[in-house]
């Protein structure tokens, strides 16, 4: 006799959702492929089955799976929830945020729903916003993993530095769409000069995908934006034109009050101000290409 033949549809789900928490997606399908032959129509079974699809990166046939879920039972909040981290996982984020919405709205004690939009929030760089939700998420859901990454995501962009490590590694590896999240974010976080939080979430991501050259060669662009020896720079590297604009003007109008008010000083300032242009314009590809050197690029 078939050791799962007494099962109910119900064990089966219980048994292919502890084979999923355990990463045994083989198994899990073959039990959910035996569960579903007796129980085509089991919403709850079809919802594991496509758990598998989604965490093994089937996104299509995922997608058409909890479809046939919501089909069958339109309020099924975990098929819902999945659909929402299918779209985002497509990249189809409006979508996702009409799904979460309405979840919300339903469901507005559910943190780990707050915690979910924080981070498409993040993804559309609506970053005030996703900070709130995050904490939010935290209020009412203290020990959710995903509020906790939340927070800590919004905690680097404001700069701290006592963000565990840890927290960063799980806000790579634990979720399958957020290698995709920590490179939006990096690109955020040089947009806005914030170079030491965007080289932290690189070097994790690097550590994630070790064999990245991308990952690789995005460290040491970071490694070189935020190396003190070029802090001098980092107006220049914040603001680009506009900065430098600024500094000509600003060049412009000292090199002409040391004329009329202390025309000694002139030469020392315009020596100063050579010596400053030539280490913007030499220095930072000879540092570049040291570190790629130094990182076997």
């Amino acid at each position: 006799m078939n050791e799962f033949a007494i099962l109910t549809a119900a064990e089966y789900s219980t048994r292919a959702s502890v084979l999923i928490e355990r990463q045994r997606f083989g198994q899990a399908r073959s039990v959910l492929a035996e569960a579903l032959a007796s129980h085509p129509d089991d919403a709850d079974l079809l919802y594991q089955s496509a758990r598998v699809d989604y965490l093994t990166e089937d996104l299509q046939q995922a997608l058409e799976t909890v479809r046939h879920v919501l089909a069958i039972e339109p309020l099924h909040l975990d098929a819902r929830y999945l659909l929402a981290c299918i779209y985002d996982e497509r990249k189809e984020l409006p979508a996702s945020e009409a799904v979460l919405l309405e979840l919300l709205r339903e469901y507005p004690e559910f943190g780990m729903l707050y915690a979910r939009y924080a981070m498409l929030m993040y993804r559309t760089f609506h970053i005030d916003k996703a900070k709130a939700l995050a904490r939010e998420a935290l209020r009412l859901a203290p020990e959710d993993e995903l509020a906790l990454i939340a927070c800590a995501i919004g905690d680097l962009i404001e700069g701290d530095r006592k963000v565990p490590a840890a927290t960063l590694s799980a806000l790579i590896r634990k979720y399958p769409e957020n290698a995709d999240t920590a490179r939006l974010l990096v690109v955020h976080l040089i947009g806005i000069g914030q170079y030491w939080a965007a080289k932290r979430i690189a070097v994790e991501l690097l550590k994630s995908q070790p064999n990245s050259r991308e990952n690789l060669e995005l460290v040491v662009q970071l490694e070189t934006l935020s190396h003190w020896t070029v802090l001098p720079l980092w107006p220049l590297n914040r603001w680009g034109v506009a900065a430098t604009v600024v500094v000509f003007i600003a060049t412009m109008v000292i090199f002409k009050l040391l004329g009329i008010f202390a025309p000694e000083h002139r030469s020392a300032f315009s020596n100063f101000m050579i010596a400053f242009m030539a280490y913007s314009w030499f220095y930072p590809p000879l540092l570049v290409r040291w570190l790629k050197r130094r990182a076997g690029l």
